[in-house]
């Protein structure tokens, strides 16, 4: 079995693994080896810490859209007389 890329972020002081709040949230943080980007678990895969709090901050809901924008409905074409 391969070994992980990623490893769980500890807190200097205590030795427990590191946490950051977004949209009420709690997530635990990860590291990929050889890279100081910081990552968290979401729905099964890791995602790049810095665009899951803008994904979050947009509203959208991580399931259906992740955040997409809203487009507006088109107005109907007028028809000659």
């Amino acid at each position: 079995m391969a070994k992980s890329k990623y490893t769980i972020v500890k807190s200097s002081k205590t030795g427990k693994s590191k946490k950051v709040v977004v949209a009420g949230v709690k997530k635990v943080l990860y590291r990929k080896e050889g890279s100081m980007k910081l990552y968290v678990l979401s729905k099964g895969r890791m995602m790049n810490l810095v665009k899951y709090k803008k994904m979050k901050m947009k509203g959208g809901n991580v399931e259906q859209d992740g955040g997409k924008k809203k487009r507006k409905p088109r107005k109907p074409r007028k028809t000659r007389k």
